[in-house]
């Protein structure tokens, strides 16, 4: 039917290579949080698949038994540092967007998931330190996402307090929920880490998780599509 309304809880988690601020690993700490919380789309920056790290990717995407998809950013190893998106959904495209960089390469990871009769567009970022170049990365992705029509989903590390999206309508979740107030950035105590959506998706519930396993917090809406 085509009224039928889907349940969603999604995440953002910049898992910092899997270590805790105090560059202890935690990434087994991090797949039973995951594991407990049972989240249906992840967006996870800072993720590994190389043999300096670690196969992050492969060992949560196997734990979890769930589909995924990998931005592949920066060289490092036999492998890559990268973007990651996990889901319980059937992934049927992948597309990979290198995004306008200084220093480390930066990307932009878009799947289209199946979701009942549905397709989802689901975005994950990791935007760079630089604002000038930050700026040119917002255009970029602005950009791109003009040549999207069904809803879509944006998350990411964003690396600023003022996202810079001008031309294409979107909710900002925690602006949207009175939760700005809460911080996702241990070492700044500020909000750098967002879940944007497109106008069409019903909003439930945001939060920010206090858990002490990277140096950012995970963010989690609760939504209807």
């Amino acid at each position: 039917m085509e009224n039928d309304k889907y349940f969603l809880k999604v995440m953002t988690y910049n898992i910092h290579s899997g270590k805790n601020i105090l560059m202890r690993p935690q990434l087994a700490k991090i797949i039973e949080f995951l594991k407990k919380e049972q989240v249906h789309i992840i967006g996870m920056q800072e993720i590994n698949e190389n043999n300096k790290r670690g196969s992050q990717v492969s060992t949560i995407k196997n734990t979890l038994q769930m589909n995924h998809a990998f931005a592949p950013n920066v060289k490092i190893g036999d492998g890559y540092y990268g973007v990651s998106i996990f889901t319980s959904f059937e992934i049927i495209e992948v597309n990979h967007i290198p995004l306008p960089s200084k220093k480390e390469q930066r990307g932009l990871i878009h799947t289209v998931l199946k979701i009942g009769n549905k397709n989802l567009n689901v975005l994950n970022t990791h935007l760079g330190l630089n604002a000038t170049t930050r700026t040119k990365q917002f255009e970029k992705i602005e950009n791109y996402l003009k040549s999207i029509h069904s809803p879509f989903i944006l998350m990411g590390d964003f690396n600023t307090t003022n996202p810079q999206f001008n031309t294409i309508p979107m909710i900002d979740t925690a602006k949207k929920m009175n939760k700005t107030h809460l911080s996702t950035f241990m070492c700044s105590n500020k909000r750098i880490d967002y879940i944007f959506t497109s106008k069409s998706i019903q909003l439930l519930n945001y939060n920010v998780l206090p858990v002490k396993m990277s140096d950012h917090y995970p963010v989690i809406v609760e939504m209807l599509i």
